[in-house]
């Protein structure tokens, strides 16, 4: 069956695009060593080179320390060819970071967050973009935003969100238009899960979960090395409770666990049961016990049915690794035959930032050659 003829033109493209890559992955590199790598002829690789070079995207680098004594030319990639923009809608603040084509920070502030009207919600996302470009210099190619709520897939609008006003809002399209670019809209847990897979607890585990434990407990699961969001992007729900029938973020009780913490002790919120906890005191221990346990069966239940290598905690109750991880793997030994690995954030509040700016450089890279080679033509 014909399947449509092979052009001189895409030939070039495939070629352009396999030297990128191969340049990231393995400089400081060689022409020699390029038509090595991916067995084309030195002419093929030569011009690939020049087109790279004149597109801005690779540059001329120091050759390695231990690099044989002729005078070959060494290429890395251009870092600074590219900017994206990573934003973290949560509950006071507003989170945004600039970064190179390597994920190195260019700009970084943070802004409390005056409501969540979807109208306040895209001034000041458009005012946070203006003081971040203006911070590093550079503008964004594309924008990456993590929101507390079930994102569709196809239209970018917001389900479930944590706060109400946010329910039903046209993210992707809003954020679109307020911003003049290319945008993304991903739920906040399971950028968390992309960004400890790429630069936190998870990086090199083909199956995790990271389990957000907060207001409630949120998981972001990565599959086969594939974040997995589901049919209506609603994986990883697992403590959802209709509104209006569990305690919200900004009450005394941020946690499902501090509703008996607040009809039975004088504590007032959780980091008081934390720090109670650590002196040693016996009500504070039960709680946090009874979290554990909590953790540990959300734990299970993912494990039942994915198999996961790894559980990694997060929020701002899971981030208590040295009272809470040693609890949850005894329990899950108990719930479970083969119970996950259990670790705690190495990135903090960072994780969902990580991995939006992991999304975000993962779709600037599908076409960035095609676009800087094409706007020289």
């Amino acid at each position: 069956m014909a399947t449509g003829a092979v052009t001189g033109a895409l030939v070039r493209e495939l070629n352009l695009h396999a030297v990128y890559r191969a340049v990231r992955q393995t400089h400081p590199v060689t022409r020699a060593d390029l038509a090595r790598q991916l067995r084309t002829s030195k002419p093929t690789i030569g011009r690939a080179v020049e087109a790279l070079l004149a597109a801005g995207l690779i540059e001329e680098v120091a050759a390695p320390e231990d690099a044989a004594g002729y005078s070959a030319v060494y290429f890395g990639p251009r870092a600074g060819a590219a900017a994206v923009l990573a934003l973290d809608l949560g509950t006071r603040y507003l989170r945004g970071m600039v970064t190179d084509l390597d994920g190195a920070e260019l700009a970084r502030i943070d802004v409390l967050v005056d409501g969540h009207r979807p109208a306040r919600v895209l001034a000041a996302v458009a005012g946070l973009r203006d003081q971040l470009v203006a911070a590093a210099g550079v503008t964004p190619e594309l924008v990456t935003m993590g929101i507390a709520g079930v994102i569709e897939p196809r239209t970018g609008v917001v389900y479930s969100a944590n706060q109400q006003d946010l329910d039903g809002f046209a993210a992707a399209a809003g954020l679109r238009a307020a911003l003049g670019c290319p945008v993304l809209v991903e739920n906040d847990i399971n950028l968390a899960a992309v960004g400890e897979g790429w630069r936190g607890a998870g990086a090199g585990v083909r199956d995790f979960a990271f389990l957000h434990i907060g207001s409630g407990v949120g998981a972001g699961l990565v599959l086969g090395g594939e974040l997995h969001r589901g049919r209506n992007g609603a994986a990883g729900e697992i403590d959802f409770v209709p509104e209006g029938q569990r305690f919200q973020p900004d009450s005394p009780a941020a946690d499902a666990f501090l509703a008996q913490v607040w009809q039975r002790s004088d504590f007032v919120n959780c980091e008081d049961v934390l720090a109670a906890a650590r002196a040693g005191d016996r009500r504070a221990l039960d709680l946090v016990a009874w979290e554990a346990d909590r953790i540990a069966e959300h734990a299970a239940r993912l494990t039942s049915v994915v198999d996961l290598g790894l559980i990694v905690l997060g929020g701002g109750i899971g981030l208590n690794g040295d009272l809470l991880a040693e609890p949850v793997r005894a329990a899950l030994s108990w719930l479970t035959a083969y119970p996950p690995e259990i670790e705690i954030s190495r990135l903090g509040e960072a994780a969902i930032l990580t991995g939006a700016v992991a999304t975000g450089l993962r779709s600037v890279l599908t076409d960035l050659v095609t676009r800087r080679v094409a706007a020289l033509e």
